[in-house]
């Protein structure tokens, strides 16, 4: 094997274990590593299971897992008889931002669980507390992040083009 075949199945491996202390399974983090790396940006399930020496079984229900998650999608390209999977555009923009709809589910279930305490200490209530000025304060910076995202992003895409180039 190669040094470059050998820092590639690396970078899968440290991309699973990564995603596996987030909560995804080993193999769907094996298949998000793969499809960072791979060019073109995608891969049919055949390669995938001969990429991450996986069986067939292992890469369906991991794809599948990822489909749920909107995390990948399936694609078909012209003249092709497979269909192939690639990451979600916008998946990192998504993932690694809030969206006002799962803060307010928070801020929801923080009211619920301030009612159930309400005649407790205040020491019985601080972690939901924590959690309501949290969630809320992510909800007032917001907009001011997303917003300052969309309008950065080109000119820092450039930057690091540039770099690498």
């Amino acid at each position: 094997m190669s040094e470059r075949d050998a820092r590639y199945r690396q970078f899968i491996e440290d991309t699973g274990d990564l995603l596996d202390d987030h909560g995804l399974p080993h193999m769907a983090g094996r298949i998000v590593g793969a499809l960072l790396v791979c060019d073109p940006p995608y891969l049919s399930h055949d390669e995938l299971a001969d990429q991450l020496q996986a069986s067939r079984g292992s890469i369906s229900m991991a794809t599948q897992l990822l489909l749920r998650g909107n995390i990948v999608e399936r694609v078909s390209l012209p003249g092709h008889r497979r269909h192939y999977y690639r990451l979600r555009d916008g998946l990192w923009r998504d993932l690694l931002s809030m969206h006002p709809e799962h803060l307010q589910n928070h801020l929801d279930l923080v009211d619920k669980g301030l009612e159930l305490l309400r005649d407790e200490p205040i020491e019985a209530k601080m972690r939901l507390i924590e959690l309501q000025v949290l969630s809320q304060f992510i909800l007032e910076i917001l907009p001011e992040f997303t917003e300052r995202w969309e309008r950065r992003r080109p000119e820092l895409i450039q930057q690091r083009l540039a770099q690498l180039g």
